[in-house]
């Protein structure tokens, strides 16, 4: 073999080099534009079904299986009973299958958390509606009203002094709703 075919193999070595790293480099473009196209939902869509851990934004930290996604709320099914978590408390989740998506669109149901509560409220359920972290104050009772951001929780309070019971209605906020739990 001479010098000239030496060199021009040590070119095409290079230039299929070249090539390769290329062609690398717009896989990999490619697939960070892609992940850019992917909603939190999208991702959370292809876990139901799936034993997911979540922690809220209150320190909170939940474990169940992933059975509904909404529009801005999850539901998992845990062994303390049924957990409506917004996904504005949502800090993190993990479990599941990391490297899936599903389009929302495609599984999720397009009620809100309202219509959640609604539907608790038709169903008379007593519930528990966490507002911060451990230490935070827990509401329980059965929702009576929901309006477009608040709903109304029919809360029996007992009065340590006295003895007594007392009925009062507590207006919540949607945004103050860490977790509702169901039993």
């Amino acid at each position: 073999m001479n010098n000239l075919d030496l060199l021009l193999r040590d070119y095409e070595i290079q230039l299929d080099e070249s090539r390769r790293l290329t062609y690398e480099a717009d896989a990999a473009e490619v697939r960070r534009s892609e992940a850019a196209k992917i909603y939190l939902a999208d991702r959370l869509a292809a876990q139901i079904g799936q034993l997911l851990v979540v922690h809220g934004l209150n320190s909170e930290i939940w474990r169940g299986t992933l059975k509904n996604i909404g529009l801005g709320w999850i539901q998992l099914e845990s062994s303390a009973g049924n957990l409506i978590v917004p996904l504005v408390s949502l800090m993190w989740w993990e479990g599941g299958d990391n490297k899936s998506f599903t389009s929302a669109q495609e599984v999720s149901r397009k009620l809100t958390l309202g219509y959640v509560l609604r539907a608790l409220a038709a169903s008379q359920q007593t519930v528990s509606i966490s507002h911060g972290g451990p230490d935070s104050p827990l509401t329980e009772g059965r929702i009576t009203t929901v309006g477009a951001d608040y709903c109304e929780l029919f809360v029996q309070r007992i009065e340590a002094k006295e003895g007594t019971q007392r009925n009062e209605v507590r207006v919540i906020p949607f945004g103050a709703i860490a977790v509702l739990h169901t039993r």
